[in-house]
């Protein structure tokens, strides 16, 4: 979201002060091999700008498809990370029945510029889609899925950035984005989120039904839905493995990211199923 040379990878952030990373492994001549090739003479910048492209790429592809398939509303899956939902409530899941929505993504950048060159205080208005969101809640709940949902925002502007981001990108090209968004957030926190052993996220069974779920009562709707998942594949300062420099197998190759032959998942060609 910020210009490359303000090298937005949290790679650099972690070497600097993550105490967790064994000392020796500080120093990139002691990285995995395609590692260093990412990280390049220039602390990775040349590789963010490849991985960048394919990035925007992608992104405009899927709202070309989004646009060909015209839905009636677009439902976004993403993580909260401590935005919205805090200590005073940790659902697994929930359904942001929210009529509109408005944030300012760019507060989240330290007073850093935006590749878009708009103003740091800029607030987006997303509408939302209440009507949807109190649907699929009910026919969840009547599904045996006990869902939460909620109908105004609880911490800030009550849109992690999973979504905030997901929207900002998919109206890469500032042309506008007209779909109403239901999100539905997903706590991905579980038992890191605190010091103590606190009780963990869902499980990818659970998710895997949930899913399920969602599309059989969607698919029984009178609305033409498209389905999103907002997703990051290199958290590596979550992988304690690779010792929280690089993450595991099945992601995707960041700047200074995942050794070679783990590689992106092919999903920017793909049309938006109906639910």
């Amino acid at each position: 979201m910020v210009p490359d040379e303000y090298k937005p990878w949290p790679l650099i952030r972690m070497l600097q002060s993550d105490e967790r990373i064994p000392p020796h492994l500080k120093d990139p001549a002691n990285w995995p091999e395609p590692m260093r090739q990412e990280w390049g003479q220039d602390e990775g910048i040349s590789s963010h700008k490849k991985h960048r492209a394919r990035v925007f790429n992608a992104f405009r592809q899927i709202r070309k498809e989004i646009d060909a398939f015209n839905p009636d509303f677009v439902l976004i899956w993403g993580d909260d990370q401590y935005e919205n939902f805090q200590e005073d409530i940790i659902p697994p899941f929930c359904v942001l029945a929210y009529e509109k929505m408005e944030f300012q993504p760019y507060k989240r950048l330290r007073g850093r510029p935006n590749i878009w060159g708009e103003p740091a205080d800029k607030v987006f208005t997303s509408p939302g889609h209440h009507a949807a969101g109190r649907y699929l809640t009910r026919g969840l709940l009547e599904e045996g899925v006990d869902m939460a949902y909620a109908y105004k925002p609880l911490h800030e502007d009550g849109l992690g950035h999973a979504f905030a981001n997901t929207l900002l990108y998919l109206d890469l090209d500032r042309q506008g984005f007209p779909y109403p968004v239901p999100p539905v957030a997903v706590n991905c926190y579980g038992s890191r989120f605190s010091d103590e052993s606190d009780p963990p996220s869902p499980s990818p069974r659970r998710c895997f039904e949930v899913g399920q779920a969602t599309a059989r009562v969607l698919k029984n709707s009178p609305w033409r839905v498209a389905v999103l998942a907002s997703s990051s594949w290199s958290h590596a300062f979550l992988t304690e493995k690779n010792n929280w420099i690089y993450p595991g197998p099945g992601v995707g190759p960041g700047a200074a990211g995942a050794p070679q032959g783990w590689g992106v998942p092919q999903v920017a060609g793909r049309a938006p199923e109906p639910a």
